[in-house]
Formats: C-alpha cells, structure tokens, sequence
C-alpha cells in the first residue's frame, strides 16, 4: 500500500471549498464499499490519525480497488471566524427589531412620519458612540470594546422588555442600542483591517462586511414572521436573543483575550483629525458613505414597508422577506465591492455604488407586484454595498496607523448621522410628497451627491490608497 500524501491549504477560501468537496467524495466511498468494507482502511485511518500534527493537514489514502480515502484533521476556526458569526447574530437581533419598530409606533397611535422616531434616536445614539468608540480603540483592545459593546446591548434589551408601554424608556433603550451596534461595527472593523495582510484590505473588509449584511439580511426575516405571529411588541425580544448568542460566539473566540493596541498621544490623534477633514477627497467619501446609509435605512426600513404594504397590500411577513432578500444583494455588493476595491481602487467603488441607486428610486414607486418592488430594491442595495466597502476601505487606507481608529471613527459617524436622519427624510417624503414623487426626490438628491463625491475624489492626493499597504 502507496504511504499518505501530506498536503497543506493555507488559503481560508480553498480551505472551505475543499473540506465540502472531501466531505461529499467521503461519503460517496464509504457508501459505495458499506457492504465490502476494507480493513486496510480502518488501519490506514488510525495511522494517518495519528500522524496529523497541523490543523489543516489531509491524507489521502489508497486502499483495495484502486479508491481513496482522505482523513481530514479538523481545522481550528480563527478568531475573526468567530467574531463574523457573532457579527451576524449582532446584526440580525437589531436589524429584525429595527424592522419591527416602525410598526410598533404606527399601532401606539403615531404617524408615519413619526414611525421611524426610534430609528432616528438610535441613529443619535450612534452618532454619539462612532467618533467615541473611535478613539477609545486608540487606548482600548478592540476586542474589549466588542465585548462590552455587545454586553451592555444584551442587558439593555431585557431591561427594556419589562418597560415597554413607557415611550420614554423605550426611546432611551434605543438610543443606547445605537450605541453599542456602532461601537461593534467599528470594532470588528478596526479588527480586521488590522489582522489582513499588505494588499488585501479591501477584501477582508468585503469580508466582515458581508458578515454583517447577512445578518442584516436575516434580521427582517425574522422580524417580519416574528411580528405577524406575535405582534410587533416582542421586538426587544428579537433583539436579545441573538445578542446572547453572539456573545457566547466572542468569548469562544477569544475577544476578551485580544490585546493590540495602538496607544497614541491625543495631540497626534487631534493632529490626524485635522488633517483628514482637510482632504477633500476623505469628505468626499464620508458623503458618499452618509448618502448610501440615508437611502438604505429610509428605504429598508420606512419606506418601502409601507409602500408594500398600504399600495402594495403585503403583509409583514412578506415585506420582511422581501427587505430580507434585498439585504442578500447588499451583502452580495459589500463582498464583491472589497474585492473590487483591491483591483480597480476603493474610490472608484465609491462613485459605482452611488451610480447604480440612481435609476432605482425613479422605478421603485411604480412596483405592484413581488417583481416589481423587489428588483429595484435589490439593485438600489447592491449599490449601498457597494459604497459602503468602498467608503469603509478609502478610510481606513487614508490614515497611518496613529489615526487609523480615528479615520474609522469619522467614517462611521456619517455612517451613523445617515441611519439617524435617514428613517425621518424618507418618512416626511412619502407622507408630504407621495411614494411616487418621495422616490423621486431621493434619486435627485443622489444625482446631486454623485457630483460632489466625484469631484472630491478626484482631489485624492497621490498615493494615499497604497499607504496602509506598504506600511505594514
């Protein structure tokens, strides 16, 4: 009998498509040889076994009738797996009650366009928490503000269902909510960017921004058949339950145990503040940034809801699914925009996401049917995922490594000022102007953000999208 053949996949990607392939070729061999088994097998299997010493490391062995079998030694999953898996539970338990939201307020009596008043307090609580949570991840472990993050979130959901009919509770609960997402958001971010390697930040970006669009993506759905069964009040419910398990999947990843810090001077980090609001090109993106999170949020969670369902006469359980499945396309853009970043330059991703929403809203008002609100949305959200990466990527490679927490920070305050104004712009449109006249309106101002955000980055100074890479 032929020894085993030692091999070696170090790329994660290749690894997961492999393990799938083998697991698949394992199964069809063993079923095909259940009736004839192979004794040379058995022992082949105790001695590769034992002879693994890599996570990562497989065996193919040849046995009777010229087959093989491969013995896989389980891989052990990286941290940043882990704090991806946690990233989507975080996301889908505040996206399923954000979802939720809106509709608690219209049967508490209030209008549509004071529906989306607790998106717009989580927006500020955001606000509020972005610029902060930028610099304390100059002083802080990013893992320990993840974990923080997601503990106070957790308690605050459940303190919150006890005091739900109390409006001024409720409104503070979101507000703090708010908080805690930005400051995981960022986190998560900030970690990533800096456990990729010189060339691929864009694509670990794609990454982690993929995760969170799948919980976004998730987060709908489950609000949407969750509130047709039970009522939109369990939305503090959708939300602390995935936050419980999120945090398991942090601690089983080590986050409380990571330790890099970049401990910076404040003078210097006020120093590289100043120097990025000077750049024309660094504003031009935050606008870019800020324009995708005020159409995605007002939109996902305003005004296509009720669209769909006071035109479109859907109820909750499928306008969840179809925000849900929109937010599939978003994820699909925030993948492909990271790698897309790495090849074609983060800037021009940036104006792609802008361009592509742009014919969307003027089609969006006109949708009777699952088609024909649905495809528009998709592509409107690709373009979100889009801008958002690419946003996301152009920050983080602005700034050196003293202000790269901060540069983040900015970023994601526009991020947060859009999820915050977002839910009220759309709201006041729709219910001023009209759905069809609202969409319109949305897609002028886009027109409008296209062009400055082209000009500012054509003011990009030479080299500032290769410093990150060839400083590490």
């Amino acid at each position: 009998m032929a020894g085993p053949i030692r091999t070696r996949i170090t790329d994660v990607d290749e690894q997961a498509l492999f393990l799938v392939e083998l697991f698949f070729r394992f199964v069809y061999l063993n079923l095909r040889d259940l009736h004839n088994p192979s004794p040379s097998l058995t022992l082949s299997f105790y001695q590769a076994r034992s002879a693994l010493s890599t996570p990562g490391e497989f065996f193919r062995i040849p046995y009777a009738g010229g087959n093989s079998a491969v013995i896989i030694r389980p891989m052990k999953l990286s941290p940043l797996t882990f704090f991806s898996l946690a990233a989507v539970c975080q996301i889908a338990g505040s996206s399923g009650a954000a979802m939720l939201a809106p509709f608690f307020m219209a049967a508490h009596g209030y209008s549509i366009g004071l529906a989306g008043i607790p998106l717009v307090v989580n927006g500020a609580g955001r606000v509020c928490s972005d610029l902060m949570s930028g610099v304390l991840a100059s002083y802080f472990s990013s893992g320990i503000l993840i974990v923080v993050a997601t503990m106070v979130g957790l308690v605050t959901s459940i303190f919150a269902i006890y005091f739900l009919d109390t409006t001024s509770v409720f409104l503070v609960a979101f507000t703090i909510l708010g908080m805690t997402e930005a400051m995981f958001a960022l986190s998560i971010r900030k970690i990533a960017f800096e456990e990729s390697q010189a060339g691929q930040q864009g694509r670990a970006q794609g990454q982690v921004a993929s995760a969170l669009g799948i919980g976004f993506a998730i987060g709908p759905l489950i609000g949407g058949f969750v509130g047709k069964s039970f009522g939109p009040d369990v939305l503090f419910v959708v939300y602390a339950l995935p936050q419980f398990l999120g945090l398991i999947l942090l601690l089983l990843g080590g986050a409380h145990r990571f330790r890099k810090i970049t401990q910076e001077r404040s003078v210097q980090l006020l120093r590289e503040g100043q120097k990025l609001l000077s750049r024309p090109s660094f504003l031009a993106s935050c606008l870019a940034i800020f324009q995708s999170f005020l159409f995605l949020v007002g939109v996902n969670r305003v005004a296509f809801p009720f669209l769909a369902v006071n035109q479109g006469g859907f109820g909750l359980d499928w306008v969840g699914t179809m925000v849900s499945v929109s937010r599939v396309t978003d994820t699909f853009g925030r993948y492909t925009g990271g790698w897309l970043c790495d090849r074609i330059t983060a800037s021009r991703v940036i104006l792609l996401g802008v361009l592509i929403g742009i014919p969307m809203f003027l089609l969006q008002p006109y949708g009777t049917g699952v088609a024909t609100l649905l495809i528009p949305l998709c592509v409107m959200t690709m373009g979100f995922g889009y801008t958002n990466v690419g946003a996301t990527t152009f920050a983080l490679q602005s700034a050196g490594s003293a202000g790269r927490g901060l540069s983040l920070g900015l970023t994601r305050t526009f991020t947060s000022l859009g999820n915050m104004l977002g839910p009220l712009l759309a709201g006041a449109l729709v219910q001023r102007l009209g759905y069809e006249k609202g969409f319109q309106t949305m897609g002028a101002i886009s027109i409008v953000v296209f062009f400055l955000v082209w000009r500012g980055l054509k003011q990009q100074p030479a080299g500032v999208a290769l410093d990150s890479g060839r400083s590490r």
